[in-house]
């Protein structure tokens, strides 16, 4: 075992956390700069102050409904966008994402705006204004970034949170809070507890994803405005997560009752909820375990090539599985920069942040389109080179993941 005394650690988290902080390699924080610029120009619309799901600013396909924002993946652009600014010292995006909030937190509010473009490029009919009359959202609960879907409310939950810790403004708080209460709304005791993932009548089940990002936002809430409510929410999650064996000593299945259905975004927020948990309760013993099943996920867990190099265990077809692996990524660069914090398990933070450098490293050498786009499987001679918005999301959220204290924590005090 490797032994690293006081003087080394806070030699490397000086490193890591003042100098690197501003000065990563160029190389990498100019790819992602470029790879976030490039998701606004293939995705881009600076009506609706957010991206479309599809290439090309077709606001009349979205008016129809054939085109639509990539929800929670854009949601997941947001938060790595704050994560990147927070780790480079930058401001770029913080207009951008003030805009979209303040429009998008109404469900209504883009319409007129749309309504006017599609008029300035002559693109509007007399049929359309009975159209326009029939976009109301379907309940009140649409506002403030939610819908049916609870891990959809979930994802922008945490980025604004993000976004109100970084800015310490009022307004993204408060949009946390209501995506909270939301999701609190959903936990259901006669169905065997935890959040549904989906109201519509076929789909009102607990799952892991949705669980998973509960106690992510409860126990930060928790940390951030010291409510105990949401401590006694994020205490809840945790208790449940754990009677229903999410994690069963391979990985994390998909839900209460399923086998063998592993999906590295389970992996990554059940990592960050114990983590966020941790954090919160102070606990030492909590944190070690986090990064005992990190490594064990790593080691043992299907989802390291030979080369080291993230992947997903059952594969990246179709649209959602794209952005799993960089979802787990972020999550692995969370428990490493705690780790090296609260100068814990040396072996296992170099562990994870060797893999998330070789992935980083297989990102920035993958041969690219001419758009720059990253594909969907990020280690030579993968299957799946499909470019599109959540492969472009995922790719950027592994680099920011590769800079140093992205996602550092205030774990000094742990017990």
């Amino acid at each position: 075992m490797m032994t690293l005394d006081l003087t080394f650690w806070k030699y490397l988290l000086l490193v890591l956390c003042t100098g690197t902080l501003v000065s990563a390699p160029l190389e990498e924080r100019a790819r992602i700069a470029a790879g976030f610029e490039g998701l606004d120009q293939r995705y881009g619309s600076p009506t609706l102050k957010l991206w479309l799901d599809r290439s090309g600013d077709d606001l009349r396909a979205h008016f129809e409904g054939r085109v639509n924002p990539p929800w929670w993946s854009a949601a997941n652009a947001v938060e790595a966008m704050v994560d990147f600014m927070n780790a480079s010292g930058r401001k770029d995006y913080d207009a951008w994402l003030t805009s979209m909030h303040d429009l998008h937190r109404t469900p209504l509010a883009k319409w007129p705006l749309v309504v006017a473009e599609l008029k300035r490029r002559g693109s509007w009919s007399p049929d359309d204004e009975e159209k326009l009359k029939r976009k109301q959202p379907k309940s009140a609960d649409d506002s403030e970034f939610r819908n049916e879907y609870m891990d959809d409310s979930g994802w922008w939950g945490i980025a604004w949170l993000k976004m109100a810790e970084r800015t310490k403004e009022e307004k993204f708080l408060l949009t946390a809070k209501a995506i909270h209460a939301h999701m609190a709304k959903a936990w259901r005791p006669d169905l065997g507890g935890g959040v549904l993932w989906c109201l519509e009548p076929d789909k009102q089940k607990p799952n892991a994803i949705t669980n998973n990002l509960f106690l992510i936002l409860s126990a930060r809430l928790a940390s951030y405005t010291g409510q105990e409510s949401y401590t006694q929410w994020a205490g809840k999650v945790y208790g449940w997560i754990q009677e229903q064996k999410l994690y069963d000593g391979t990985g994390v299945v998909d839900g209460p009752g399923t086998q063998q259905d592993y999906w590295s975004y389970n992996q990554g927020t059940y990592l960050g909820g114990l983590l966020a948990y941790a954090e919160l309760k102070r606990d030492r013993a909590l944190l070690d375990l986090v990064g005992r099943t990190a490594l064990h996920m790593l080691e043992h867990g299907g989802w390291v090539t030979a080369d080291g190099i993230i992947q997903e265990r059952l594969g990246t077809n179709g649209w959602d599985g794209c952005l799993f692996k960089g979802i787990f990524a972020r999550y692995l660069g969370q428990v490493r920069d705690a780790l090296l914090q609260a100068k814990s398990q040396p072996e296992i933070a170099s562990k994870i942040a060797t893999t998330i450098t070789h992935s980083s490293t297989a990102l920035l050498n993958f041969p690219s389109n001419e758009a720059g786009q990253f594909p969907a499987d990020w280690h030579p001679g993968g299957k799946n080179q499909e470019r599109n918005f959540n492969t472009d999301v995922s790719g950027l959220i592994a680099l920011v993941a590769a800079l140093p204290c992205s996602q550092i924590l205030p774990l000094d005090k742990l017990k």
